[in-house]
């Protein structure tokens, strides 16, 4: 059986989707002290347990999957966006340190601290290089991280207000959401060469685009401003389709033929059928932001 989780950063806590049925199963409660805001961000899988990146706490949450409940809370540091898993570390990102914290899962502390852009906003891993990659929306850059040697490679520059970059799957590409937001310009999909680290194309996507979804040749953009998913052909690079789904779509994942995109202005969880481009919606929690599916 298939789940989705997702943020709820406003009502911190975790919906617990099940694909099969598209229904909210559970909302798991963040935050051991139950007093202080949590405001959950970003998520990730290790063995048995879902981490959650808290913006407000500033902590790293530890969510059982057997038991539905958070087991552990650690500080990390001020405004963490984003968590990726490599090699028993937990690289947390935190936008107003403007470090990448790697935290131990063995010994449960930190260990290192990384310096990146200003505002760090998301972080992706490339296991096929041993990279990771930081998209830092107030410098306008991204920052890519030797992994083994836990050193910067370098900042690129790209253009405004990059809120996303992954790798693609072969390893040759970085894949920068340009977001734009607030200049009342459509924002880009940046596709750049790994090797050369320079910028091959900018495809035009929708208002504000601030999640990618890579599936093989295909990448799913959701844009934040116009409620539209890009879906754009990285191949041809070309913009193949936008589907208009309204609100104001954030996370974004694919499983099947179906896209989830969480609606941060209505509070919904959209099920877009890609074939047939109709919709089902369900409500969940409070701005629905980072996903991840188990």
């Amino acid at each position: 059986m298939s789940f989705l989780y997702v943020c709820n950063t406003s009502s911190d806590n975790i919906s617990k989707i099940n694909l099969a049925s598209f229904k909210e199963e559970i909302k798991i409660p963040l935050g051991m002290d139950k007093i202080n805001k949590i405001g959950p961000h970003d998520l990730c899988v290790y063995n048995d347990m879902l981490l959650s990146a808290n913006m407000y706490s500033s902590s790293l949450s530890f969510i059982s999957l057997n038991e539905d409940k958070e087991t552990e809370n650690y500080f990390i540091g001020m405004h963490c966006n984003g968590v990726k898993i490599w090699q028993d570390n937990a690289y947390v990102i935190c936008g107003e340190t403007n470090s990448l914290f790697l935290f131990s899962m063995a010994k449960k502390k930190i260990i290192e601290e990384i310096p990146c852009g200003i505002f760090p906003h998301s972080i992706s891993i490339c296991e096929k290089n041993n990279l990771a990659v930081v998209a830092n929306m107030h410098s306008e850059s991204i920052t890519l991280i030797d992994l083994s040697s836990k050193e910067c490679i370098k900042n690129i520059k790209v253009q405004s207000y990059p809120t996303k970059a992954i790798f693609s799957e072969d390893g040759r590409y970085i894949l920068v959401c340009e977001s734009k937001m607030g200049l009342n310009k459509k924002g880009t999909l940046n596709i750049i060469d790994l090797k050369t680290l320079e910028s091959l194309k900018r495809i035009e996507a929708g208002s504000s685009p601030v999640d990618i979804f890579l599936d093989e040749e295909y990448c799913y953009v959701s844009n934040f401003a116009d409620g539209t998913l890009s879906i754009i052909d990285i191949n041809n690079r070309k913009e193949e389709k936008r589907i208009k789904i309204g609100g104001m779509p954030r996370g974004i994942v694919k499983s099947g033929k179906y896209i989830y995109a969480g609606d941060n202005y209505n509070n919904v969880l959209v099920q877009v059928d890609l074939i047939k481009e109709s919709k089902k919606v369900i409500t969940i929690g409070g701005e629905p932001t980072g996903m991840t599916l188990c």
